[in-house]
């Protein structure tokens, strides 16, 4: 009997006891915000970057970019290789590198170091995003998942609060090379949990072994499914729409607005309960309405959020005007990813790594690189950031239409 199957029992059997699978939860949550927290703590300092390395604001903006990039490629790595040798030492071995990534970057002497810092950073994160969701899928019945995924973004929005207070009390102890310091030690310490906490959740006879066929058939699966590709791109849509807001919004509040350190906090840990919601409404929007009814709403809702996001910029509405209509593209977004991950994972049991490898670099990398590309062409301002979510919405939809469309004339 493998060492999978032994420990099943933890997990599912009499050893799970609901403290233990209150605290599965909790880290499985913190390690899907491990990404998005190093970048929380880093966005508040971003404008001194450009000042500290004396750098132009663009390449500034890009150290957001790579990252992105690197948290969405690198789960083309870390994914297929658990689903051979098991999901618990590649998490290991990633929450080490992000620990010596984060090191590299707060001692970085130029922006380009810093550049490749932030690329190993979001490299070494993207094992914590990807293997905690396989992870879930792993140990959770299909029924469970949009519940699962739900509470685990609940943690993520929650957890993501510590960013901005962090980077804000960094910043006042020192400047933007100790919210890396930061950044290093909360990696350890989630690496000293996981540790401990983690232990092997996927079984012997559901890994893919060595056979060039059976690693094709992980790749190629996910590709075929209908359901996992619409899903995906919903996940996509969403994703970019959060990923513009969190590029754009330290510039938009700081240098455009005019507001002050301790205010941006503030009011990112406001957008940040919009994310712990959106957790929460994940869960019961499936049960009332179904995910695959939801998701349309979610997005036709988002085109008025967005659309209210520009306005607001373009005609220098007050600051509570826009921070209304951002607030709820933070919400429906964090609503929306959550429900099209469970959808997308739903059907791969065995693979499932490799699947949520695809599904979250095509969440990540797509939007990092479209929010970047846009910021460094056009600037970080208000206008931009409500065109782009709006645009990328529109688009999600159109996506969803043709894909309805071509299913239906395939019966």
């Amino acid at each position: 009997m493998s060492r999978a199957v032994r420990l099943e029992p933890f997990w599912n059997g009499a050893g799970a006891t609901p403290t233990r699978r209150f605290w599965l939860v909790v880290l499985l949550g913190v390690l899907t915000a491990g990404g998005p927290l190093a970048n929380d703590t880093y966005i508040p300092a971003l404008p001194y970057v450009a000042t500290g390395l004396e750098a132009e604001v663009g390449l500034t903006q890009l150290t957001i970019t790579v990252f992105q990039i690197g948290l969405g490629g690198g789960q083309l790595f870390w994914g297929p290789i658990s689903d051979r040798v098991g999901r618990r030492r590649p998490l290991l071995l990633g929450l080490g590198l992000f620990v010596a990534a984060a090191i590299i970057c707060a001692f970085a002497p130029s922006i380009w170091v810093l550049l490749g810092g932030r690329l190993l950073l979001g490299f070494a994160a993207s094992s914590a995003v990807v293997l905690s969701r396989s992870i879930a899928r792993d140990l959770y019945p299909d029924e469970a998942l949009p519940r699962i995924f739900g509470h685990l973004a609940v943690v993520f929005g929650l957890t993501t609060m510590v960013g901005p207070l962090v980077s804000t009390a960094m910043l006042q102890l020192g400047d933007w090379r100790t919210t890396f310091a930061a950044v290093a030690t909360m990696g350890a310490i989630v690496l000293a949990c996981s540790a401990f906490g983690v232990r092997e959740s996927l079984r012997g006879e559901l890994r893919i072994h060595g056979q060039s066929s059976e690693r094709r058939t992980a790749w190629i699966a996910p590709l075929r499914s209908g359901v996992f590709i619409v899903n995906t791109l919903v996940l996509v849509g969403a994703a970019t729409s959060l990923t513009a807001y969190l590029t754009f919004i330290s510039f938009v509040l700081k240098v455009e607005r005019g507001v002050d350190d301790g205010s941006f906090a503030i009011l990112y840990l406001i957008n940040c309960v919009g994310v712990a919601l959106g957790g929460f409404a994940a869960p019961w929007l499936e049960r009332r309405l179904g995910g695959r009814r939801a998701l349309p709403v979610l997005l036709v809702t988002n085109l008025l959020a967005a659309g209210g996001v520009a306005a607001a910029s373009a005609f220098g509405w007050p600051l509570w005007a826009l921070m209304v209509p951002v607030w709820f593209t933070v919400f429906i977004a964090s609503t929306a990813v959550p429900l099209a991950i469970a959808l997308a994972l739903e059907p791969f049991i065995k693979g499932a790594g490799t699947a949520a490898a695809i599904a979250g670099a095509a969440q990540l990398a797509v939007a990092a690189s479209i929010a970047g590309v846009v910021a460094v062409v056009f600037g970080p301002d208000g206008v931009v950031l409500g065109l782009l979510q709006l645009i990328a919405t529109v688009v999600t939809l159109l996506l969803l239409g043709v894909t309805v469309v071509l299913r239906r004339a395939s019966r």
